[in-house]
């Protein structure tokens, strides 16, 4: 079964900030989630009465409103990974499709000045190329079987 898991949704929460200020004589929290691609959601929290605030109450609120969020966003990256009526050969060519980008940026990355000084190690870059030349073969079955398909 594919699902989002509540570890998947706190994995992707990487890092935290929380910070009040003063608003209109009221402390309003906010805090900002960096998500482990990068991505950042932010929510805010403030009371009727300033007396009565907590920021760990309004800290809490946002997480918990962040992490609805997250939930929303992994189940439908999930979703669009896994559409409804998708058939064996659309898997077939969407997995040639992102091999075949693969591949390019793999090839555009070895045949750049930049791969000799990222990839300093000579057997790193062997087997880079060997991947490399395995990603092409791997593509070359993928394709001679959507073909098989049509």
């Amino acid at each position: 079964m594919i699902t989002v898991t509540k570890e998947d949704v706190l994995a992707n929460m990487q890092d935290v900030i929380v910070k009040t200020v003063v608003e209109f004589d009221k402390p309003c929290t906010y805090v900002t989630v960096r998500m482990k691609n990068g991505f950042t959601l932010r929510e805010s929290t403030t009371c009727v009465d300033p007396a009565n605030y907590n920021e760990e109450i309004g800290k809490e609120i946002c997480l918990q409103k962040i992490e609805d969020k997250v939930w929303f966003l992994l189940g439908y990256a999930l979703q669009d990974k896994h559409p409804i009526n998708q058939t064996f050969k659309d898997r077939l060519h969407i997995e040639h499709g992102e091999l075949v980008e693969r591949c390019n940026k793999l090839n555009e990355f070895i045949m750049t000045d930049k791969f000799e000084t990222v990839v300093t190690d000579p057997i790193q870059r062997d087997l880079l190329r060997e991947q490399y030349d395995l990603m092409l073969r791997y593509q070359a079955v993928l394709s001679k079987r959507i073909q098989s398909l049509e």
